[in-house]
């Protein structure tokens, strides 16, 4: 029963490994699978809000807190706290975003 477990354990890495290589091939070419086409609408729906965005960035993710301005189909404009009193205007490609929180 062991050996049944190791051997389901090796096969779940080897194709976790190949999931994740091939989102990041998507990525790297600006594909995006059929369920997320519908983040830009997810966020003009958040205008004016806060929310948390993860964002892809240098092979790894990064977590933002950010207020809305506008969003379209490729795009999002957003208001980035960078400190106290420190705010930033950014662009931010939607293939670029992993996840909408808020």
């Amino acid at each position: 029963m062991e050996t049944f477990g190791m051997f389901a354990f090796v096969i779940m890495f080897f194709l976790w490994s190949k999931v994740s290589r091939l989102e990041r091939t998507l990525r790297e070419n600006n594909i995006r699978p059929g369920g997320t086409g519908s983040l830009g609408g997810q966020l003009r729906t958040k205008v004016g809000q806060r929310v948390m965005i993860t964002l892809y960035e240098g092979g790894g993710t990064t977590i933002t807190d950010c207020k809305v301005l506008d969003a379209d189909e490729e795009w999002a404009h957003v208001l980035r706290n960078e400190g106290k009193r420190n705010q930033r205007e950014l662009l931010l490609r939607l293939s670029d975003v992993k996840q909408v929180r808020g």
